[in-house]
């Protein structure tokens, strides 16, 4: 959680990838739902998300994760496309202010969750 805001993900890795679905619920009603997919290089997840905005627009962005302490920590960055892929340009990849840090939960507290966030 974010303040007000709540994010859901369901991941599922193997060696090298990661595929899985990502939601954003934020304190207004609106949400951003849709699925992630990419790489995974040492202690950090490269990817794309998928999904429908706010505003029920098809929409995608870079997304990257940093795994530490049990935890994937959400990262943030200038997001643009390089030769057709969608990337977070330069070095402006960060994990220091991650607005999300995900950790396992049990399947009974995600539908709390969820329920608690309708």
């Amino acid at each position: 959680m974010d303040k007000r805001d709540t994010a859901l993900l369901k991941l599922v890795t193997s060696e090298a990838g990661f595929y899985g679905d990502y939601q954003i619920k934020y304190y207004d009603k609106t949400k951003d739902d849709g699925t992630i997919i990419g790489n995974i290089k040492g202690d950090t997840l490269l990817g794309k998300f998928s999904y429908l905005s706010r505003g029920n627009v098809k929409s995608i962005a870079p997304i990257a994760f940093l795994k530490t302490s049990g935890k994937l920590k959400l990262g943030a960055g200038t997001a643009g496309t390089y030769m057709g892929f969608h990337v977070y340009l330069g070095e402006s990849l960060s994990f220091n202010d991650s607005l999300f840090q995900f950790h396992p939960i049990e399947f009974e507290e995600l539908i709390s969750l969820k329920n608690s966030a309708k």
